[in-house]
């Protein structure tokens, strides 16, 4: 199953993620196509990743299914992140509780949206 939200969101998700990311104090690595988890703030030498371990991550497209929308096509647990007994559920609310977005995504009226 996907999860499509409006481009805004997606935004505003990446954002909150940068403002929590794990260089700065927090649990979160923001990239284009998805944001990761961590069990603690990078506490390495020189802001490398130290003790802390990848939990997960979800994993998105742009302009998917079209022009100014994101789909969510992939959340995932790593090994470190199953022994914490996390499931791919619990790092999607992760995330997306971060922008206050819904796990059920949106119903988006995509027969107005513009191709791509």
């Amino acid at each position: 199953m996907s999860l499509v939200f409006p481009e805004e969101q997606a935004i505003r998700l990446l954002r909150a993620a940068e403002e929590q990311d794990v260089a700065a104090g927090g649990v979160f690595s923001a990239g284009p196509a998805g944001v990761q988890v961590w069990s603690e703030p990078w506490n390495g030498e020189g802001g490398t990743r130290g003790s802390s371990v990848q939990l997960g991550g979800v994993e998105w497209t742009a302009n998917a299914p079209t022009r100014a929308y994101v789909t969510i096509h992939r959340c995932l647990v790593t090994q470190a992140g199953q022994a914490r007994g996390m499931e791919p559920a619990d790092v999607l609310k992760l995330v997306l509780d971060l922008a206050g977005l819904p796990t059920g995504g949106v119903r988006a009226n995509l027969a107005d949206a513009e191709g791509r």
